[in-house]
C-alpha cells in the first residue's frame, strides 16, 4: 500500500483574505535537533514559524528526506517510505514566487522558512479516517505580508464594498485605488467586486513612486514630504453603471499603508438586484453548503432530493437561509413562513400544489428551533450594546406560522433595556438565517435496534431504513392591514423545493475476530486470521478496515472493507475477511483491527460525525 502524505500551504494577506501559496518548493527534513522533536511536534505551528539562515540550510542539507512543489491551489503530496512512517519531520518551504507570480525575490537570496515539526504517523492516521483530510497550514498575515512585500515587492489591497445601511454586498462595481502624492496622484489599480462585494488589487512600489520623470526617476512624493514615509497614502473611488458609489479624496487617504491593506468600503447609494428591482427578499439556501434550488452546480439539489455533489441527505437542525427586508417599498411590514409537505415530486418538475403543505414551522410542534436572524450594530461605536443579536422566538409567529422579524427586533431591543425607537441608532446586518427547522420532527423511520445482528451478518431486508422525503415551501407577504386580512403578494407565488431527502438514523456497525469468537475471546490466536464486520446505513458514504500492530511494522487497509466513492452502497458485510497469509507479515504481537465509517448526513453547515470514531477489536497473535 502506498503511503501518501497530503498537504496544503496558504497565506493570509488579511484576516479574511486567504490565498494559495502556489509553485513553491516544500522540503521535508529529519528533525534538525532530535532532542527537541517531540516538543516541537506538540507545539503550536505559529510559534515555530521562522526564517532559515543560509548556514542552517547547509547544515541540514544531509537531513533532507523529501521534496515536493505546491500546485496552483497550494496543494502538494509526497509518497512516504515504509521506513519513515513512525518518524517526525521538519517541514520548510522555499519561496521563489508569490501571487500574482512575482518571478523572484528583489534581493538576491533564497527565502527559506521553517513551518513546524509534525508526526508522520498522526497525519497518515488522520488521512485514513477522512479521505478529504490533508495537513493544512495558513501563514499568519503579518508574516506573509512581510515576505511578499520585503522580498518580492508585492503589495496588495483586499477589501469589501457594502451598502452602509443594510451592510449588503455590492457586486459588479468598479473600485479604483489611488495614491495621494504631492505632485500627481498615482493609480494603483482597479478591480471589479464579486457577488460578495469582495475586490483585490495587486501592485508594486513602482506604481506609487511614479514622478513626471518616470521611468527614469521613481520616488514616493508623499504630500506630507517633511515627514517622508515609504508607503502609499491610499484612497478609493467606486462606481457602478456611471453612478458614483464611493468618492474619496486625498483628505480621506489612509497614510503610509503597509504591504497589505485590508479595507471595508461602504456606499449610501441603494444598490438593488437588477433582476428583482422592487424587492430582493428570497429563500436561497440550506445552511452555507447548499442552495435551495434544483440545478447542476455542486451546491444544488438533484431531481431526487439529494443535496450537493456529495448527494447528501439533511439531518438534525437545518438553517433555511436567504434574505428578507423588514419593510416593503411602501413602508409596510414584511412577514414570511415555511411550510412542509409529506407529498413530494421530482425537483425538475413544476412546483407542488400549495394545498399539499400542511405542516408549518412555528405551528406544527417540534419543527421550529430558535436561531440568530439579525444583528444590530451601532452606527456610532458604543462600549455598551454596540452589537445586539436578534434570536427568533415562538412569540414571533402568528397562529398561521407567519414570522415577523420586526417583532423579533422590537422584542430584543426591549429585552436589553432599549425601545423600538432606538433602532434608528443601529445598522441591521442580516445573518442569512430566515428560520431554523428541526428535521427530527419530520423523520419517523425506526433505527436498527442495537445488537439485532452480529458482526458479519446482513441486515434483514425488512429491517432496512426506508427513504424519507419532504417538500419545503417559502412564502412572503406585505402586511397592509392584518386585522382585515389585507396583504400584498411578494415574489409571486413563493418558492418550493419539491423533494428533500432527510434522515436521522444512526449508523449500525459491528466488528469482531472470527477466531476469537470461536474461542474464549481472551486467548492468543494464530494461523490465518479473519475479521467479521457489518456496516449499514441507507446513506453510507465511506467504510474502511485497517490493521496495525503495536510497533506499527504492520500498518495496512484490508481492501475488501474499503468504500470511498459514490455511488455508495448502503451496506458492507463480511463474515470471513482474511487479514493475513497473504500477506505473511504478522509476527508475534498485539494487533488492532479498526472499522472506520461515515454517512452522507449533513445539516447544511456540517457533516454528521456519526461513525467517525472507529470500532476497534484487539487481539494477540502468537505465531
Amino acid at each position: 500500500m502506498r503511503n501518501i502524505f497530503k498537504g496544503s500551504l496558504r497565506g493570509y494577506v488579511c484576516e479574511d483574505c486567504l490565498e494559495a501559496v502556489s509553485e513553491v518548493e516544500i522540503l521535508i527534513y529529519h528533525p534538525y535537533r532530535n532532542a527537541d522533536s517531540t516538543a516541537n511536534t506538540a507545539s503550536n505551528a505559529k510559534d515555530t514559524f521562522r526564517f532559515v539562515s543560509k548556514e542552517e540550510a547547509k547544515q541540514r542539507a544531509e537531513l533532507l528526506a523529501y521534496k515536493a512543489k505546491t500546485d496552483a491551489e497550494g496543494n502538494f503530496q509526497i509518497e512516504v517510505s515504509e521506513n519513515h512512517l513512525d518518524a517526525s519531520f521538519d517541514i520548510d518551504f522555499v519561496c521563489g514566487t508569490v501571487p500574482p507570480k512575482h518571478p523572484k525575490p528583489k534581493r538576491d537570496e533564497i527565502v527559506q522558512l521553517h513551518i513546524t515539526t509534525f508526526s508522520m504517523r498522526l497525519e497518515l492516521e488522520k488521512q485514513a479516517k477522512d479521505e478529504k483530510y490533508r495537513w493544512n497550514y495558513a501563514i499568519a498575515y503579518k508574516w506573509w505580508c512581510y515576505i511578499r512585500g520585503h522580498f518580492f515587492d508585492a503589495w496588495v489591497i483586499c477589501g469589501h464594498l457594502m451598502n452602509c445601511q443594510t451592510n449588503k454586498p455590492i457586486a459588479n462595481a468598479k473600485v479604483t485605488a489611488m495614491d495621494a502624492d504631492f505632485l500627481t496622484d498615482d493609480n494603483l489599480g482597479t478591480a471589479t467586486t464579486d457577488s460578495n462585494g469582495h475586490f483585490r488589487i495587486d501592485y508594486t512600489s513602482a506604481d506609487f513612486k511614479k514622478t513626471f520623470l518616470s521611468p527614469w526617476i521613481n520616488i514616493e512624493t508623499d504630500p506630507s514630504f517633511l515627514s517622508f514615509q515609504s508607503g502609499p497614502d491610499v484612497y478609493f473611488k467606486a462606481e457602478l453603471g456611471g453612478t458614483k458609489l464611493v468618492d474619496e479624496t486625498k483628505a480621506d487617504a489612509r497614510k503610509n499603508v503597509g504591504f497589505c491593506l485590508c479595507v471595508n468600503l461602504c456606499s449610501d447609494v441603494n444598490v438593488v438586484d437588477p433582476n428583482d428591482p422592487n424587492f430582493p427578499s428570497a429563500w436561497t439556501g440550506i445552511g452555507a453548503a447548499f442552495s435551495s434550488s434544483y440545478g447542476s452546480s455542486s451546491y444544488d439539489f438533484d431531481a431526487d432530493g439529494f443535496a450537493g455533489a456529495g448527494k447528501n441527505v439533511l439531518y438534525s437542525v437545518i438553517r433555511l437561509t436567504g434574505q428578507a427586508a423588514l419593510r416593503s417599498g411602501s413602508g409596510n411590514p414584511i412577514e414570511y413562513r415555511f411550510r412542509v409537505s409529506d407529498t413530494t415530486a421530482p425537483n425538475n418538475t413544476v412546483s407542488l400544489p400549495e394545498s399539499n403543505f400542511t405542516k408549518i414551522v412555528g405551528v406544527t410542534p417540534g419543527l421550529f428551533t430558535s436561531s440568530i436572524v439579525s444583528k444590530l450594530t451601532r452606527k456610532v461605536f458604543s462600549f455598551i450594546l454596540n452589537d445586539i443579536f436578534v434570536w427568533s422566538d415562538q412569540s414571533d409567529f402568528d397562529a398561521e406560522g407567519w414570522f415577523d422579524v420586526n417583532h423579533a427586533i422590537e422584542r430584543t431591543l426591549i429585552a436589553v433595556g432599549l425601545t423600538p425607537a432606538d433602532l434608528a441608532l443601529y445598522n441591521i446586518i442580516e445573518e442569512d438565517t430566515l428560520i431554523s427547522l428541526n428535521t427530527t420532527a419530520l423523520t419517523t423511520a425506526p433505527s436498527i435496534p442495537p445488537n439485532s445482528v452480529n458482526a458479519g451478518q446482513n441486515i434483514p431486508a425488512g429491517s432496512k431504513i426506508p427513504l424519507e422525503k419532504f417538500a419545503i415551501r417559502f412564502e412572503i407577504r406585505e402586511v397592509i392591514d392584518k386585522p382585515s386580512n389585507n396583504f400584498g403578494v411578494i415574489g409571486g407565488n413563493g418558492k418550493t423545493l419539491n423533494s428533500v431527502v432527510m434522515n436521522n438514523n444512526p449508523i449500525y456497525r459491528k466488528l469482531s475476530i472470527k477466531e476469537l469468537d470461536e474461542s474464549s475471546l481472551c486467548s492468543p490466536i494464530s494461523g490465518t486470521i479473519h475479521g467479521r464486520y457489518t456496516v449499514y446505513h441507507p446513506y453510507l458514504a465511506g467504510c474502511s478496515l485497517h490493521l496495525n500492530n503495536n510497533s506499527h511494522t504492520v500498518e495496512r487497509d484490508i481492501l475488501d472493507g474499503v468504500i470511498n466513492a459514490l455511488p455508495a452502497v448502503d451496506e458492507r458485510t463480511n463474515n470471513s475477511s482474511q487479514l493475513n497469509n497473504p500477506p505473511a507479515d504478522m509476527t508475534r504481537c498485539t494487533y488492532t483491527l479498526k472499522l472506520y465509517s461515515s454517512t452522507r448526513k449533513h445539516n447544511g453547515d456540517y457533516g454528521d460525525s456519526d461513525g467517525g470514531t472507529p470500532l476497534e477489536q484487539l487481539f494477540f497473535y502468537d505465531v
